[in-house]
């Protein structure tokens, strides 16, 4: 899948996609684009969504989702950190990792996480 991206602007499949912050990542698989918007580091702004950095694009260049990074609801100690690496592996399965070093299996179906370890 070809693609052109420069700062917060995609531009795949005959479309160009406007994200809310600047593009750090692209990976891909054979269904999706992944893209992982930069963090902006102690801004004095809230950053909506800052946590749910990660979008797959489908090969039409329609977004299908926004990662769902929420705490799991049996553990209300949990805290959400934005993802920070995002990695592909041989099964086309998405994989990311977050500030605070863990690792999450994405459900390419609805964004959902998975934690599946911890990297730290």
């Amino acid at each position: 899948m070809k693609y052109k991206f420069e700062n917060n602007e995609l531009e795949f499949s005959g479309k160009k996609i406007e994200f809310p912050n600047e593009i750090e990542e692209i990976k891909q698989n054979n269904e999706y684009l992944f893209i992982r918007l930069a963090i902006i580091m102690n801004s004095p702004v809230p950053i909506k969504d800052e946590d749910n950095n990660v979008y797959a694009i489908d090969k039409n260049g329609n977004v299908v989702w926004q990662i769902k990074n929420i705490p799991p609801e049996d553990n209300e100690e949990f805290i959400c950190s934005p993802i920070v690496l995002m990695y592909v592996d041989d099964n086309n399965r998405l994989f990311v990792t977050d500030f605070s070093g863990r690792r999450f299996k994405v459900n390419l179906e609805t964004g959902g996480i998975e934690i599946t370890g911890i990297t730290k």
